[in-house]
């Protein structure tokens, strides 16, 4: 017997694809009386690596310098609020090389539910885009399916931002294009997982290079077999949890065996990681492998190439951009699986990202946001994380406020409106 599905068509004034960090915070700027905004997300719940690949950190929003100031406003200030209420948040923890706020991943989930709903925000989980059709460059109709219903719907936006983690929409557009990471070369991924029956207060003493020696000699007897040679961990605001991160993972998150070997051999390393914690490091004696991710931590993918292109030089060299929309202060972070080590490169310098960092090439209607961006791999390996992905979030959210409000496209916006508005909004520009 055939299996019927449902087809429907939803029209609506802004489209965000992808509910990760970006997305949530572009829904959130997106939302205003008499605007119809929809968010659709493949998995179920909103967050995207963060809350599915059990992300404890919400690294980037502080500056890397001096007394490591905030940086990242707006939407990570309406975020943080939410995680307040609930108790999921120790608010600007300076560790050994940076100052973040550290988060409970499943509070996260539950603080952007609140944060999206009290907009308005038609929400659409467990919703997988599966095509996608132009007017030329006009973005015409998004094609979804309900992985759980099956029923599938058509929707008609007006203006569409992709955060999907990876260039969603290039693709289908006949003049889109897409930047793939150079050479090939994917950072390595990550398998985190959660220990509980932590002893917070001794394990918060344990840093980075005291669990590489660790690991080290854990090596020499037998202990561990894995290639990567260090680890973190963060305990969590209850203070009786933590999140490790200590494995890497080959997988390229386009290549479905890919993905599949890197989630089952990544669970085996967690296996070992979890039995190495407990039986050497301080403050796990009598703790308990609790959660492993049921995502892969993907630290590259593709990009939508926009008008400019964020470069590494653009990092270094701590470029102010007259249209800038957020401030970067976070190293370019490189996991290199091939030569197995983990590569720090610091500016010196905060940085910012200009709005045609977020105006893709061939599609007049769509805006990118998060990691998304239009950056090289370098530049990547500092703007992909979170205090980034929300605030080019806000900016491209409020953008196609700003377009739909003006009639105009996203390219067409004044920048001097734009960046006056984020500010009011509380954004941080510079």
């Amino acid at each position: 017997m055939a299996v019927k599905t449902v087809s429907s068509t939803l029209r609506c004034d802004i489209l965000i694809l992808g509910g990760g960090s970006a997305g949530a915070a572009a829904a959130w700027a997106a939302s205003a009386p008499g605007l119809s905004v929809v968010l659709a997300e493949k998995a179920g719940r909103l967050g995207g690596t963060a809350t599915n690949g059990l992300v404890s950190t919400l690294c980037g929003c502080y500056s890397s310098l001096g007394e490591r100031r905030k940086i990242s406003g707006g939407a990570r200030d309406a975020l943080a609020a939410e995680l307040k209420i609930l108790g999921g948040l120790d608010e600007g923890v300076n560790r050994e090389t940076h100052r973040s706020d550290i988060c409970d991943p499943e509070l996260l989930a539950c603080a952007l539910d609140r944060m999206v709903l009290r907009t308005g925000t038609d929400l659409h989980l467990s919703t997988l885009v599966t095509g996608a059709s132009f007017d030329g460059e006009r973005l015409h109709s998004v094609e979804t399916v309900n992985t759980e219903s099956g029923s599938r719907t058509v929707i008609l936006p007006k203006i569409a931002v992709d955060a999907a983690g990876k260039a969603l929409l290039a693709p289908f557009a006949p003049s889109g294009a897409v930047l793939s990471p150079e050479g090939g070369k994917l950072q390595a991924g990550t398998l985190v997982f959660r220990m509980d029956g932590v002893d917070g207060e001794t394990a918060r003493t344990v840093t980075k290079d005291r669990i590489a020696s660790l690991m080290t000699e854990a090596r020499s007897k037998g202990d561990i077999t894995q290639e990567r040679g260090n680890g973190v961990l963060t305990v969590l605001p209850c203070g009786t949890a933590a999140i490790v991160n200590a494995n890497w993972v080959k997988a390229d998150s386009e290549v479905a065996g890919d993905v599949t070997r890197g989630l089952t051999g990544g669970r085996e390393k967690v296996l070992e990681n979890a039995r190495f914690f407990r039986n050497y490091v301080p403050g796990f004696e009598k703790a308990v492998l609790s959660c492993i991710a049921p995502a892969l931590g993907i630290r590259e993918a593709s990009r939508t190439e926009c008008f400019y292109t964020l470069t590494e030089e653009d990092i270094m060299e701590g470029r102010v951009f007259p249209d800038s929309v957020c401030v970067g202060s976070w190293p370019m972070e490189y996991h290199d699986w091939e030569q197995n080590r983990l590569v720090y490169r610091w500016s010196g310098k905060d940085y910012t990202i200009p709005f045609r960092s977020l105006l893709p090439r061939g599609m007049s209607n769509v805006l990118a946001a998060g990691r998304n961006i239009s950056v090289t791999s370098g530049a990547y390996a500092s703007s992909r994380v979170m205090g980034q992905c929300l605030a080019t979030g806000h900016a491209a959210g409020t953008a196609a406020r700003l377009a739909i409000r003006s009639g105009s496209l996203p390219r067409e916006l004044d920048r001097d409106l734009l960046r006056k508005t984020l500010l009011d909004e509380g954004a941080i520009l510079e």
